[in-house]
This record gives structure tokens, sequence and C-alpha cells, in this order.
């Protein structure tokens, strides 16, 4: 009978623990949304993790990709946008438009035609969209 109450225990607590996760990647996406943001998730790249966090990657209805890291916790959430930022300075390519909020980082990759590395957001069809969409989580 002990047994079977501390499996019921630790069951409880993993699923519980995993619909937390869940609650909080919901809540960018709910935020997305709210700006009415049409999101499309799409499967990761496989090149696309960040300290062994892997993203949530979702399609815009213009093409523009968002990915969207859960680090867990805001420390852990600066040092992946910090060696993700040393990773792009050795790039030349198009680089995304980064936001940070609370534990999240998202990374937003437009095809707005840009002069620069890295579109304005008043180049870009969503940028203020995300951009108020993610302050309203503070």
């Amino acid at each position: 009978m002990r047994k079977l109450c501390l499996f019921v225990a630790i069951f409880s607590l993993i699923l519980l623990s995993s619909c937390s996760s869940n609650q909080k990647d919901n809540s960018v996406i709910e935020a997305m949304k709210s700006q009415e943001i049409k999101l499309t998730e799409v499967e990761s790249p496989k090149d696309a993790e960040i300290d062994d966090i892997k993203p949530l990657v979702y399609k815009l209805d213009n093409n523009d990709t968002l990915r969207v890291y859960d680090f867990g916790s805001e420390e852990k959430q600066e040092l992946g946008y910090k060696h993700f930022y040393e990773q792009q300075q050795m790039l030349s390519s198009h680089a995304p438009i980064i936001f940070q909020q609370r534990n999240f980082l998202v990374l937003y990759y437009s095809n707005a035609n840009s002069k620069t590395q890295t579109p304005k957001l008043s180049e870009t069809k969503y940028g203020d969209k995300i951009k108020k969409g993610l302050n309203s989580l503070k």
C-alpha cells in the first residue's frame, strides 16, 4: 500500500511539472495570438538548439519564422542569449531580431528587405506586435 501511495505521489508530481512547462510555452503563444499573429508550428531545425534547449518553431503567415526558447529561469536565459549572440557574431548571415522576456528567448527571423544584418522592427510585418505581446507577459 505504501508503494502504491508513493507511486501515485511521484506520478502526480511528474504530471504537474509537465503541465506547467506547457503552460509557460503556451503563455508566449497566447501572447502572440492576442496580437492577431497567426502561427503554425513546424519542426525545429537540428541546429537550432541553444545550450541543449530545443525551441518551439513557428511559421507566420508571411513565411517569417519565430523560435521560442524556454530556459526555465532568467539566469539560464541570459546565458543562452550570450552564447547565441557570440555564435551569431561569427556568422555573416541574416540575423534575427532578439526578444528577451523572463525565462524566454524569442528569435524572430524576418524576410524583410533590410540594408542591415538585422532588420528594424519597423521594417518587419510583425516585429512591433511580437514586442507588444511579449511585453504583456511581464
